[in-house]
């Protein structure tokens, strides 16, 4: 049964060093991201503002789908994130069992 557990250990070691740079590659994604889609996401707030007090409303209705995908995208991150550290952690868990 030791056996197989070191078999284990040995063969999930390349999975848990791809599963590191996949982690740092999506907080580094995320970070630079953040400044970028946070500063789209004030500008089409303002637009969907602008829109209203034009009474336009075709517009509005498309930049409020604009906000959303936005936002969607930076939850979706952040989920892929938790995800990614909680596989991690289970990994860790195991290979120092």
């Amino acid at each position: 049964m030791r056996l197989l557990k070191l078999i284990g250990k040995i063969l999930l070691l390349p999975v848990l060093l791809l599963l590191g740079i996949l982690r740092l590659l999506v907080k580094i994604g995320m970070e630079v991201s953040s400044f970028i889609l946070g500063a789209l996401m004030l500008i089409v707030f303002g637009c969907i503002i602008f829109t209203i007090i034009q009474h336009t409303w075709n517009s509005m209705w498309i930049l409020i789908v604009m906000e959303v995908f936005l936002v969607m995208i930076t939850a979706g991150t952040g989920v892929i994130q938790g995800v990614l550290d909680i596989a991690s952690d289970s990994l860790s868990g195991f290979m120092r069992s």
